[in-house]
């Protein structure tokens, strides 16, 4: 298991050097390409000798792998992102402020989601082809096809200016706010648990239908187990082996969506500071918060691996 993990660990970080690879090289394709942090920091004093001299004393006219190389060292070896000339302040402690409030609101979304999502997957295979197996599907489908923005619309008229009346969350603020005052937060952490309720109850009801015609689902029938002895005990465990695989798999999708959640509901996290730095051309940060999420990916992709281990031994056998 120890090897097993080593090489997973290696194979990470190569995943992570070509991403670094790619999205260090995106800028030579903007306009004004690896200048424009030049024209941003300069800003009215900008010309050609200006934004000649600022280049040397920052290194931008050396050759592109010097200065990958570079980019590099600081970022595995000091743990610096790089500084935004835009907000006049490091990368890292932009990231700080805003990714907390993401990583809460998105994990609670994704905790509700689950614990919603799995047992609905799991009774509806027990009832497989009823009139609760049509009738769920149906309505999950509905759910799962309205786009995102639109769903945040109609949870922010029914629940927000509609029949409750509750609050927006607040633009800014710590992030431990959706516990000290989680009323405001109600909404837009249910609109994302939505989004992804169809795609996990879907992928549970498949795995379990899966797990009922296996030998040792019939064994257990024979010698007089309950059904929830079965579906619980039985079916459920060794049914979540490809659900814990995309539950690591789906931990990009939850920034993805916690973006669209962020600027319907004017809640600064880091899909709403991602927004803002590509609009204005924030370089750096767009790459410091591109090379966290797929940290948080790699990261979701070794823990689905880990936890597959845990609930299905033959694959630490296999793998040793």
């Amino acid at each position: 298991m120890l090897a097993y993990l080593i090489r997973r660990l290696l194979q990470s970080f190569v995943v992570f050097l070509i991403v670094m690879l790619i999205t260090f090289a995106l800028p030579y394709f903007e306009p004004g390409g690896i200048l424009a942090p030049a024209y941003i920091a300069l800003g009215t004093h900008a010309n050609a000798q200006t934004v000649h001299q600022w280049g040397m004393q920052n290194g931008i006219f050396h050759p592109f792998f010097i200065r990958f190389w570079n980019y590099l060292l600081q970022v595995c070896v000091h743990f610096n992102l790089g500084f935004s000339w835009k907000n006049n302040m490091s990368v890292w402690s932009i990231i700080s402020l805003y990714v907390p409030r993401t990583i809460w609101l998105a994990l609670l979304a994704f905790i509700l989601t689950l614990v919603i999502a799995l047992p609905i997957g799991v009774l509806q295979a027990s009832k497989r082809n009823s009139v609760f197996d049509y009738s769920m599907t149906n309505f999950l489908f509905v759910l799962y096809g309205i786009p995102a923005f639109l769903l945040s619309l109609l949870m922010i008229d029914w629940f927000i200016f509609g029949t409750l009346h509750l609050q927006l969350p607040p633009s800014d603020g710590s992030a431990l706010q959706v516990f000290t005052n989680p009323v405001p937060f109600i909404v837009p952490i249910v609109t994302l648990a939505i989004l992804n309720l169809a795609f996990f109850s879907r992928f549970m009801r498949s795995a379990v239908l899966d797990v009922l015609v296996q030998d040792y689902v019939r064994t257990a029938k024979a010698k007089g187990a309950s059904q929830r002895r079965i579906l619980f005990k039985h079916a459920f465990r060794n049914a979540l082996g490809p659900i814990i695989t995309i539950i690591g798999l789906s931990i990009p999708g939850l920034f993805g969506g916690a973006l669209i959640i962020e600027e319907v509901f004017n809640y600064q996290g880091v899909g709403y500071e991602t927004v803002y730095a590509a609009q204005y051309k924030d370089i750096p940060t767009v790459l410091g918060i591109t090379l966290l999420i797929t940290v948080f990916t790699l990261l979701g992709n070794l823990l689905a691996d880990i936890g597959l281990g845990v609930v299905n031994p033959r694959i630490r056998v296999e793998g040793k």
